[in-house]
C-alpha cells in the first residue's frame, strides 16, 4: 500500500458538523474544496441548523445541509426550509435523508422530497442520499433496496446528480460486499464512504450502539483488544488502508466522508494531514507527521 491510494481517497473529503458544536468554533481548519455537512438531528432546533449553515458559508466554505424527510411537516415546510438555506448560501449541494426519530408530518420518506421538484426550484442539483451498507435499524432491507432502485431511476430520468453517502461502520468487508453488490443490481450512483473519525473505543462503541450499525459493531466488540489503542492512536488504520486499497480499484467508491466522533477540530486537522500527504505508513500503521490525537 502506498500513500497515493490514501491521499486519492481522502482528497476532497467531507466532514459533518453538529450545530451544537458550532458555538465552540472560531474557524473551520480545512481547505475550500472540503465541504461541510450540517446535521439536522431529531432533537435539533431548525434555527440552529440555519445559523450553522450561515457560519460555514461565512468561512468561505460550502455547507451541505441535511434535510431529514420525517422531520418535515409537509412540502410547504420543506419549501420554506430550502428558501431559508438559499438565503444563507449559494451551495448547490444537499443531503436528503429519511431521518431518525418519529415522523412529524405527512412526509413518509426522502423520495417524497426527491420527486417534488422543490430541490430543482431552489437550485440544489448535487444531491446526497443515504446508504446503509449494513442495513438500517428503522427500515427493512427490501424497502431499502426498493428505495435505492427508485432513486437510481430518478437519477437517470430526471438528470439528478445523486451520490450515495453511507452510514459509518467499523469493518470494511460488509461495505465492500455492499458496494460490489450495487453494480450487480445496476446501481451506478457514485459512493461516498462514511468513516468513523479518530476516537476512543468507548466513544466508537457508544455511537455504534446508538446507530445500530450491524455486523461491524460485533466486529468492533470482538476485536476490542486490537482497537483500544484508539484511546491514544489516530484511527482505525486497518480499515482505512483496506478502503484505500479498494478505492484504488475500479468500482463505485469515489469519495470520503468523516464522522468526527473524537472532536470536530482535531478530526479536521487529522484529515488535512492525510489529504496533504503528511504521514508515513509503517507496519500497517498510519503515522501523521504532526501528532493530532
Amino acid at each position: 500500500m502506498n500513500k497515493l491510494a490514501i491521499t486519492s481517497l481522502i482528497d476532497d473529503f467531507t466532514i459533518e458538523l453538529n450545530p451544537k458544536v458550532k458555538s465552540k468554533l472560531n474557524k473551520i481548519p480545512v481547505d475550500k474544496k472540503n465541504c461541510i455537512y450540517i446535521t439536522y438531528l431529531p432533537d435539533a432546533i431548525e434555527l440552529d441548523v440555519l445559523d450553522t449553515i450561515d457560519f460555514v458559508a461565512k468561512q468561505n466554505l460550502t455547507p451541505i445541509p441535511h434535510l431529514p424527510a420525517r422531520t418535515m411537516k409537509d412540502l410547504d415546510h420543506v419549501e420554506n426550509f430550502l428558501k431559508e438555506i438559499r438565503n444563507r448560501t449559494d451551495s448547490s449541494k444537499i443531503l436528503i435523508i429519511g431521518g431518525g426519530g418519529e415522523q412529524k408530518g405527512i412526509i413518509n420518506s426522502s423520495l417524497d422530497i426527491l420527486e417534488s421538484n422543490l430541490l430543482n426550484k431552489f437550485g440544489f442539483n448535487k444531491i446526497g442520499i443515504a446508504g446503509h451498507p449494513e442495513g438500517s435499524p428503522d427500515i427493512d432491507n427490501n424497502t431499502l433496496e426498493n428505495f435505492l432502485d427508485k432513486k437510481q431511476k430518478l437519477s437517470m430520468n430526471n438528470s439528478l446528480d445523486l451520490e450515495i453517502v453511507t452510514q459509518f461502520f467499523f469493518n470494511a468487508d460488509p461495505f465492500i460486499h455492499c458496494c460490489d453488490g450495487l453494480e450487480q443490481k445496476n446501481i451506478s450512483m457514485p459512493v461516498r464512504v462514511g468513516f468513523p473519525g479518530p476516537a476512543s473505543f468507548k466513544t466508537l462503541l457508544n455511537f455504534g450502539l446508538m446507530s445500530g450499525v450491524g455486523n461491524s459493531l460485533n466486529f468492533l466488540k470482538k476485536n476490542s483488544t486490537k482497537v483500544t489503542d484508539l484511546l491514544t492512536k489516530t484511527s482505525n488504520d486497518e480499515m482505512l488502508l483496506a478502503l484505500a486499497n479498494y478505492a484504488h480499484q475500479k468500482n463505485l467508491l469515489q469519495n470520503f466522508h468523516c464522522f468526527p466522533f473524537g472532536g470536530f477540530e482535531k478530526t479536521c486537522h487529522w484529515l488535512m494531514e492525510l489529504q496533504n500527504g503528511n504521514f508515513d505508513i509503517e507496519n500497517g500503521k498510519i503515522l501523521t507527521h504532526n501528532k493530532i490525537f
